[in-house]
C-alpha cells in the first residue's frame, strides 16, 4: 500500500521588483516542481505521486483543498518569493499532513517562514523535511498511519482484555479512538466450530509442507502437527470472514480447553508464524498492545515482526534478552521467498508445534510495545547478540530501559533501525515515546 502524495508549488505571484522590471523567474516554481517529481520517482519508496498542483492565486484555495482530499500528504516543493501570507492561509485549510521540502534538498527561507507561522497558529501535521532521507522517513510514517486507520484486528477469546494480559486496553473503543484500529471479537466457540470442520486432507498437506521446509523437526512434533495445521486453517477462515488484516488469539484459554479434552496443546504458534509470513500481523495471548505494536513495526519496516518476552538483563554487556516464546518469525529480514529455515519443536513439553528461528549477531534491531492506555510506547533500537533459542539486544542504557521504559511482558522486534520513523509516527498519533537515554528527534 503506497502513500498518495500531492506535489504542490506556489507560482504566478510575484511582489518583488522583478514584476516592475518585467523579469521572468527561471526556472519557474512549476518547472522546478516538475523536475523535482522526477527526482522523487527515483529516490522515494512506497509513494504514488498525484498530478502536480500549481497554485497561482488566492482563489485557488478550493483547488488545493479538493486536490488534497485525494492524497495522504501534501509535499510543497517550490514557491515564488513573498507568497508566504497567501500560502499559509491556503495550507492551513488542508486536512492532510503538509511537508515542506526545499528545492536544494534543504529548508528554504520562504518555507521556514510559512512553517513557523503555521506552527505558531496551532496547525497540526506540518513538517519540514531536512533532506531527501528525512522526507522518506516522514512519508513512511504517514503511510504507516494510513495503514493503521485501515487495520481491522480479529481477536479470538472469551474475555476482554485477556485473562493472561493485565497490561492491555480496557475497551476496543480506546484502541479505535487512539490509533484508528478496529477490533472485531469472536469467541472460542466460534473457533472450535471451524477447527472441528476443517478438511483433514488440507490440514495434512499443510502440515507436511511445514515439516519439509524446517531445518530440523523434534520427534514429538509429528503427533500434533496435523491438528496444529487444522487450527491455522480455522483461524485463517475466521480472519477472512471478519475482513480482518491483523489477528490475536487467547491461546491460554485454547491451551486449557485442548489439554482438558485431548491431553495435548494444539498450539497456534506455527499458525501465527504462517500468518505473519502471509502478511498478517499475528500475536498470541489476545495481547492487544502486542498486536498493535506489531502492526506499527510491520507497517513502518515492511518486514515480518517477532514477539518475545523480556528476559535476562546483562548490565555488563548492556543487553536484554528477547525470547522464551514460541511465536518466532521466519524470514525476519525479508530475504526469503518462502517460509523456511526454522526449527520445529513442541510447546513447553505440552504438545503442539512451535517454530524457532536463528538471529544473526551484530544486526540492527528495533523493539517496541505500547502501554495499556496507548498514550506511551516503549521504543529502542540496538544490536543483536544471538543465543541458543532467542537473542539479546544491546541498548544504550539497559538499566534505564528496564527502570523507566518497560510497558508489559511481550515486546515486538523487527529487523533494522526504524527508530526515527516510529518516533515520527508516534508524534502524528499523539503518543509519547519512552526510550533509554536516546534523544527523541523533533519534527
Amino acid at each position: 500500500m503506497n502513500a498518495m502524495v500531492l506535489p504542490v508549488v506556489f507560482d504566478g505571484i510575484d511582489w518583488t521588483s522583478r514584476a516592475e522590471l518585467a523579469m521572468e523567474l527561471k526556472p519557474t516554481p512549476t518547472e522546478q516542481g516538475q523536475k523535482r517529481i522526477e527526482f522523487y520517482r527515483k529516490h522515494l519508496n512506497g509513494i504514488e505521486l498525484l498530478d502536480l498542483c500549481a497554485i497561482g492565486d488566492l482563489d485557488d484555495v478550493g483547488k488545493l483543498v479538493e486536490a488534497a482530499r485525494q492524497a495522504d500528504a501534501v509535499v510543497v516543493m517550490a514557491s515564488e518569493l513573498l507568497v508566504v501570507r497567501r500560502a499559509a492561509r491556503m495550507l492551513a485549510a488542508v486536512s492532510v499532513p503538509v511537508v515542506f521540502h526545499g528545492q536544494e534538498d534543504h529548508p528554504t527561507a520562504v518555507f521556514c517562514d510559512i512553517y513557523g507561522c503555521l506552527r505558531a497558529d496551532g496547525v497540526k501535521n506540518i513538517y519540514m523535511a531536512l533532506d531527501i532521507s528525512h522526507l522518506q522517513s516522514l512519508l513512511t510514517a504517514i503511510r504507516a498511519k494510513k495503514r493503521l486507520a485501515q487495520t481491522r484486528t480479529l481477536l479470538i477469546g472469551d474475555g476482554y482484555p485477556s485473562h493472561s494480559q493485565v497490561s492491555n486496553p480496557t475497551s476496543p473503543r480506546v484502541v479505535e479512538e487512539r490509533l484508528g484500529v478496529q477490533i472485531v471479537h469472536r469467541s472460542m466457540g466460534d473457533l472450535r466450530k471451524r477447527f472441528d470442520a476443517v478438511n483433514g486432507g488440507k490440514a495434512k498437506a499443510l502440515a507436511q509442507t511445514w515439516l519439509d521446509q524446517a531445518l530440523s523437526v523434534a520427534e514429538e512434533v509429528h503427533k500434533d502437527v496435523d491438528r496444529c495445521a487444522a487450527l491455522y486453517l480455522a483461524m485463517k477462515e475466521l480472519i477472512e470472514e471478519a475482513g480482518a488484516n491483523a489477528f490475536s488469539i487467547d491461546c491460554r484459554s485454547w491451551d486449557l480447553a485442548m489439554c482438558r479434552e485431548f491431553k495435548s496443546f494444539y498450539s497456534p504458534c506455527m499458525g501465527l508464524t504462517q500468518l505473519r509470513y502471509d502478511g498478517i500481523p499475528a500475536a498470541c495471548e489476545a495481547d492487544i498492545c502486542a498486536i498493535l505494536s506489531m502492526c506499527v513495526l510491520n507497517y513502518v519496516s515492511g518486514l515480518p515482526a517477532f514477539l518475545g518476552n523480556l528476559g535476562k538483563v546483562d548490565r555488563e554487556k548492556g543487553s536484554i534478552g528477547i525470547g522464551g516464546h514460541a511465536a518466532a518469525t521466519a524470514n525476519m529480514n525479508g530475504t526469503c521467498d518462502k517460509l523456511e529455515g526454522y526449527r520445529l519443536t513442541d510447546y513447553g513439553g505440552r504438545g503442539g508445534v512451535a517454530s524457532y528461528c536463528s538471529v544473526e549477531g551484530g544486526d540492527d534491531i528495533t523493539i517496541a510495545r505500547f502501554d495499556k492506555n496507548l498514550s506511551h510506547i516503549s521504543l529502542a533500537a540496538g544490536k543483536t547478540v544471538p543465543t541458543d533459542r532467542c537473542f539479546e539486544v544491546v541498548l544504550d542504557d539497559v538499566e534505564d530501559f528496564v527502570y523507566r521504559c518497560v510497558t508489559g511482558d511481550h515486546y515486538i522486534v523487527v529487523c533494522g533501525d526504524h527508530f526515527k520513523e516510529i518516533c515520527i509516527l508516534m508524534d502524528m498519533l499523539g503518543v509519547n515515546v519512552l526510550t533509554p537515554t536516546q534523544k527523541i528527534p523533533s519534527f
